[in-house]
């Protein structure tokens, strides 16, 4: 008998709540023996490509990918849809093809089941403390988008306590933010407006923005809460963490998980559960309005954690755009995503793709979204970067995957992020996490690097042009070699191929008085004496390996070799044809080059430039020798 499914829909799955109470989901699913899918996408703020119509609904269009069908139950937290419209034709479509239970968390709704807070009663007790305890007169709210469905309500509450304490809103009282961290400076320019000044208290209606208010206050020399008090809301432990504590609201994520799964218990039971739950939060005061205490724990042990994970992300997500750079065709982007798979915290995932094929797909009036069937492409491990298991199976796109590769033994959760160009979708990445794992926030930049790596391979296939315009991108154009970029493509392909037994080695190779042939004979004898060496060097390189000329006299060679005296056959052998060639060239100069070699043991790609720095080194020892000998 197949395993139960829940269905969980939900953006920006990164941010405080939507981690923890994912990750409670998950728990008691599992518990269970339910599967859990996760259908994430990346909000309209972390767009690469900016707020734009056509970048937005490739995003929102994974909500099309799944059979409503299939699932047993439905979790949704759809104030987490920040892309226009997303929760409005999420639920049309639920109501069209959903025959289970429909559970919205932090959003009332009256056609299915919901869980929620008091928003509006809430933020007014908020804006009364501000009134009532402190006596303040000057306050400013920061709002979430007024499109976000928990946003007017409490934006409501903030305005009923003002106008208790008869406090006018004027002009520069209200900013609306976007639910996170970089609005803040935006935001204390609107509220000091043409006067310049600062307000008592800025209570904002999530704890992302109010601690970029902290900040800002910071930068601008003020004093949170001496100068300015500020308060949030949800109580993430970031706000918890931070110099001055956050005064907030604070509401368990799991406890949104645990109601839902006392819904779904009942219902399994043959229970009639409420239609509503309200869930009890408590506004908690701490150091940034004054009245609570500075939450003590491990500042320095806390702080030196997240510069190191900071730096870590950052690094690894400048390296994932780098190496998709020139990646021309699937093949390659498949394995630049199967190196990098490492970085998302995550140990198991999968790389699905549209059959481009399909007649049907993205025809002209583009009515298709992802094809009927999908490929496999390929499996992911954390720890096999150089080799990932390949499949090319075909699926039923609405299974998310085969059915063979499902874990048979346990249940779990498996996490879908769309790969899409703008509004083309080129398929999924499928994300299963290990218990007490979570894909981490470069998961962003990687799936968008995949997804730019595969537009430009699908314009590849589609233009043969493009081709043209790949070799052409890869190749010296005097000697016919590799250049310098086809050089790296290809060393690439080399360092993730060998074995771990296997020893590569970089060649230098330097042609001599190369500056002396184009100043006594003219530079086309020079450029038929690098083609003539060239011409020597291809003779000596086999199956796997490459040579590249960098530009000017400067060539190298990668050579692979299981077994010794290859280096050394290479050497000698090359020297000598190469002065056979001069010889019979019936030219008036000879034609020579220094080389230099080291070598690093397949996998060892962490010394790959130190061994092409000490190759170089070599080279230009060589190179001085054969100067002072033939002066």
């Amino acid at each position: 008998m197949a395993r139960k499914k829940i269905g969980l829909f939900m953006n920006e799955i990164n941010q405080f709540f939507q981690r923890s109470c994912g990750q409670a989901i998950v728990e008691h699913a599992t518990s269970r023996d339910m599967d859990v899918i996760i259908y994430a996408s990346h909000g309209s703020y972390s767009c690469p490509y900016g707020r734009n119509l056509l970048s937005e609904i490739g995003k929102k269009n994974i909500i099309h990918l799944p059979d409503y069908s299939k699932f047993d139950a439905i979790i949704v937290l759809p104030n987490s849809f920040d892309i226009y419209g997303m929760d409005t034709e999420f639920f049309e479509l639920v109501k069209e093809r959903a025959t289970c239970p429909v559970i919205c968390l932090q959003k009332d709704d009256p056609d299915n089941y919901s869980i929620s807070i008091e928003n509006k009663e809430t933020m007014y007790k908020m804006t009364k403390h501000f009134t009532d305890v402190h006596g303040f007169t000057k306050i400013c709210y920061m709002s979430g988008p007024l499109h976000s469905k928990d946003s007017p309500d409490r934006y409501e509450g903030f305005k009923q306590a003002m106008d208790e304490a008869s406090l006018p809103i004027k002009e520069n009282t209200v900013f609306e933010g976007n639910y996170w961290t970089n609005r803040g400076a935006r935001a204390m320019d609107h509220f000091l407006g043409d006067e310049g000044e600062y307000p008592q208290a800025i209570i904002c209606a999530n704890d992302y923005m109010a601690l970029s208010i902290c900040e800002e206050l910071r930068k601008r020399g003020k004093r949170v809460p001496e100068d300015v008090c500020v308060s949030g809301f949800d109580g993430i432990e970031e706000g918890k963490r931070n110099t001055p504590s956050l005064t907030t609201v604070t509401i368990d994520p799991r406890d949104y998980a645990d109601a839902a799964f006392s819904i779904i218990d009942d219902i399994a039971e043959g229970k009639v559960p409420p239609k509503k739950i309200t869930l009890s939060d408590e506004i908690e005061l701490r150091a940034s309005c004054g009245c609570g205490k500075q939450t003590s724990y491990d500042e320095e042990t806390y702080n030196i954690n997240k510069v190191i994970e900071s730096e870590f992300l950052l690094r690894e997500a400048g390296r994932i755009t780098a190496d998709y750079q020139n990646r021309y065709d699937v093949e390659n982007a498949l394995s630049v995503a199967n190196y990098y798979f490492y970085t998302l915290g995550c140990d198991t995932g999968y790389i699905c793709l549209s059959d481009m094929n399909d007649p049907n797909f993205r025809s002209i009036e583009e009515t298709k979204i992802y094809s009927d069937e999908m490929i496999l492409m390929q499996r992911m491990r954390s720890g096999e970067r150089l080799k990932a298991e390949v499949f090319d199976t075909r699926f039923n796109k609405d299974d998310i995957l085969p059915v063979e590769v499902f874990d048979k033994d346990h249940a779990g959760a498996y996490i879908i992020f769309p790969l899409y160009y703008k509004s083309k979708e080129y398929g999924f990445l499928v994300i299963n996490p290990s218990k007490g794992q979570w894909p981490n926030s470069l998961t962003n930049t990687y799936t968008n690097a995949l997804s730019g790596a595969l537009e430009n391979s699908y314009y590849q296939s589609q233009f043969v042009e493009l081709a043209r315009i790949k070799r052409l991108s890869e190749t010296d154009p005097l000697t016919g070699l590799y250049n310098r970029r086809g050089f790296e493509n290809g060393l690439a392909g080399i360092l993730s191929s060998c074995n771990p037994g296997t020893t590569i080695s970089i060649a230098s190779i330097d042609m001599d008085d190369l500056k002396s042939i184009n100043d006594l004979y003219g530079h086309a004898d020079g450029d038929f004496a690098l083609k003539m060496l060239a011409d020597v060097l291809k003779g000596f390189i086999h199956e796997g390996e490459l040579c590249a000329r960098f530009g000017g006299d400067e060539f190298s060679a990668v050579l692979v070799s299981d077994r010794p005296g290859r280096i050394e056959e290479f050497v000698n052998a090359f020297a000598i044809s190469l002065s056979e060639a001069s010889r019979n060239s019936g030219k008036p100069y000879p034609i020579h080059a220094s080389i230099g070699i080291s070598d690093l043991k397949g996998g060892d790609n962490k010394h790959i430039f130190a061994c092409m720095q000490q190759a170089d080194k070599l080279m230009y020892m060589n190179k001085r020798k054969y100067k002072i000998r033939n002066k």
